[in-house]
């Protein structure tokens, strides 16, 4: 593959409307462990608000993919990771290697889009929360004190 057509590649991947029209993927594969993103996704997204600690797993699987996003651009742009100089391990990109890395990249994208549209719980309805625990807890206190 040649430079123009991986700048062409790269372009597409980059480019605004790269997730228009594109699908999560069923599974990607992260440091060789197969991970089913969809299922997780339409199981985070089927509840009403995220807990604290499903919140917290979000935002690890959102950091994971970041991270994997990261790794497959750099093997797309030919770089080794951490110092982007060319990675003599991989060898050079062939075109359908760079086509695949590049739906896989896509398709990463719409996933973590998808997470950071996952529904939280409002400012307003936390503070209503966070004010009647504070009133639970004063109408205690004074019952204790009485």
């Amino acid at each position: 593959m040649n430079e123009s057509e991986r700048e062409a590649i790269l372009d597409r991947v980059t480019s605004q409307s790269a997730t228009v029209g594109a699908s999560v993927p069923d599974a990607v594969t992260i440091d060789g462990a197969e991970v089913d993103l969809s299922e997780f996704i339409v199981e985070t997204r089927a509840i009403e608000t995220v807990p604290p600690a499903l919140d917290r797993k979000v935002s690890s699987v959102k950091t994971t993919l970041r991270a994997e996003r990261e790794r497959r651009m750099n093997r797309l742009r030919g770089e080794r990771e951490g110092d982007g100089g060319t990675d003599a391990t991989d060898g050079p990109l062939d075109r359908e290697t760079a086509e695949t890395l590049a739906d896989e990249i896509v398709g990463i994208d719409r996933a973590l889009n998808a997470l950071d549209t996952i529904r939280h719980p409002d400012f307003a309805d936390e503070h209503r929360s966070a004010t009647l625990d504070g009133h639970e807890r004063w109408l205690a206190f004074v019952d204790a004190v009485q």
